[in-house]
């Protein structure tokens, strides 16, 4: 056979495939990824560099930083990938590495940037005042892309660290918090075949910064692995197989010792061609979110835990779905079926047995310049529904709009045997005021509520009202490329709560404003 028929054929197929399959993908890839949230921007908004974990991705802002996603004008997420992947075909041709140094030089104020501590005990108190320093941000991104006959595999890692000269500047935390080093890293593989596709994807990241949900700076180390793979069984029908595992631990801080919160998932789906609009899938899945907290572990305003605690939420179900096409720029889905949910190491458990499962999920691009992506769903060990809204709009070449908003929960990771509900949103605009001087508007919104699992309501961690119940974020930012290597930043970031302790051991936020200026070196 012709190699151009050949491939031309393998292309056929890879389609009907795709049509098969298609049916969650972009809501699968949503839900995976997630949407821009409150709690994210305010963790990683003192980190600095590319964080490669995020940016290959597409669909999520890259928290603004000293040297921005990329040197240069801001751009939206859909821009940053086609500049990466450009860079990285304009270099495949020599090499599939791409390595990318930078350099930022600046000084920031905050009118938290002064701790006094004073008391003791049950009567220790800490008040905040407004302090400077200049600091110095090194960090380095290497890029990998290449295609190995039917594999293609990219991969990225990326290390960023800002120090502040000033030993006593504590705007992001004291100790080993105060001068935050973030990594973060990337590995895709994919395999074509005339009738299977198999793909796997790695993200990684730890880093340093202030956590909403327990009110403290910590640090956060992640990992996420999915692998799906996909095999045509006839013209008409396939199946789809797809699991996931993810771990995060956070440590560093005394509401957060040393914490695990982690998920599980696996599927088995059946799909038919019902029509070239129609698609009908039968899903069977398993799964488990489980929390390991160290002994130790105190949330604001609780009584710490004596002993370490293990818990977990286990679940098994069965979906009926069906998609519809409506057109090339219009897709829809919905789910209907049972989960049984099951629960270990947690009192009088719950929201357990037999329950309902359900999802929805519509794709829809009325343009070159305008997506929305929507999915909501109460499946597996959920005790709301799941919920994911992303908007991308350029009505102009010189302006984006990006907003997210969602409803997401997890073990909460200062709690024993609580779910945290969180419901956000967070929108950016970034535009082009001349050819050389762009800026950004980044401002969010959200709450959390804290939900038991027990039935033990005699639970010591059972009162969590004193953690921040909402929280705001907003970001300004002026960036004027001066050349293709160097851009001048300023930024002016605002949040409305920080936990300040006071005497017999209650707690207020105090909102805190600081303003940095940088002058930015990039490769």
């Amino acid at each position: 056979m012709f190699p151009g028929i050949r491939r031309s054929l393998r292309f056929c197929l890879l389609l009907r495939v795709a049509a098969f399959l298609m049916p969650m993908y972009s809501v699968a890839l949503l839900c995976a990824q997630g949407v821009p949230t409150v709690q994210q921007n305010e963790f990683r908004s003192q980190w600095v560099g590319e964080q490669v974990d995020q940016i290959p991705l597409g669909g999520t802002i890259t928290p603004l930083n000293g040297l921005g996603a990329l040197v240069g004008s801001l751009q939206t997420p859909d821009e940053v990938q086609r500049e990466v992947d450009a860079s990285l075909a304009g270099v495949q041709a020599k090499s599939p590495f791409s390595f990318k140094p930078a350099l930022g030089l600046g000084w920031q104020i905050s009118n938290q940037g002064e701790q006094t501590t004073s008391g003791s005990g049950t009567n220790t108190a800490t008040s905040y005042g407004t302090a400077n320093s200049p600091f110095i941000a090194p960090s380095m991104a290497i890029l990998y892309d290449r295609d190995h006959g039917p594999w293609a595999v990219s991969a990225g890692y990326s290390i960023g660290y800002k120090y502040f000269s000033n030993q006593n500047y504590v705007a992001n935390g004291t100790g080993s918090e105060r001068n935050p080093l973030s990594q973060t890293a990337l590995f895709k593989a994919a395999l074509e075949m005339s009738r299977y596709i198999i793909s796997f994807l790695v993200t990684a990241s730890s880093g340093t910064g202030y956590d909403t949900t327990s009110a403290s700076f910590n640090k956060q180390t992640s990992v996420a692995a999915n692998g799906e793979a996909k095999y045509l069984l006839s013209e008409y029908s396939a199946i789809d197989a797809k699991a996931g595992y993810s771990l995060v631990n956070s440590s560093g801080s005394i509401a957060t010792p040393n914490n695990y919160t982690s998920t599980l998932f696996s599927s088995l789906a059946s799909v038919y061609d019902l029509s070239d609009k129609t698609h009908l899938s039968a899903i069977f899945g398993a799964g488990q979110t489980a929390q390991s907290l160290q002994g130790g572990t105190q949330a604001v305003g609780n009584s710490s835990l004596p002993n370490n605690e293990t818990a977990s939420r286990n679940y098994a179900q069965v979906l009926g779905k069906v998609k519809y096409d409506f057109s090339s720029k219009v897709a829809f889905d919905a789910s209907l079926g049972a989960r049984y949910v099951t629960a270990s190491n947690i009192t009088n458990a719950i929201d357990t047995g037999l329950k309902p499962a359900w999802a929805l999920g519509l794709s829809y691009s009325p343009t070159a310049k305008t997506s929305i992506a929507f999915s909501a769903g109460e499946q597996g060990s959920d005790i709301v529904p799941e919920i994911n809204l992303l908007l991308n709009w350029q009505p102009r070449q010189k302006t984006q709009l990006s907003i997210g908003v969602s409803q997401s929960e997890s073990f909460a990771n200062s709690l024993s045997a609580q779910y945290l509900i969180t419901r956000g949103i967070l929108g950016t605009i970034n535009q082009q005021l001349f050819s050389s001087v762009s800026c950004v508007l980044t401002g969010g919104y959200t709450a959390q509520q804290y939900t038991q699992l027990s039935g033990n309501s005699s639970s010591s961690t059972s009162n969590s009202s004193q953690l921040p119940s909402n929280y705001y974020v907003g970001t300004f930012s002026v960036i004027w490329k001066i050349r293709d290597w160097v851009n001048l930043a300023n930024t002016l970031y605002y949040n409305t709560g920080q936990a300040t302790r006071n005497a017999n051991n209650t707690t207020t936020t105090t909102p805190q404003a600081y303003y940095t200026i940088s002058l930015n070196f990039a490769l």
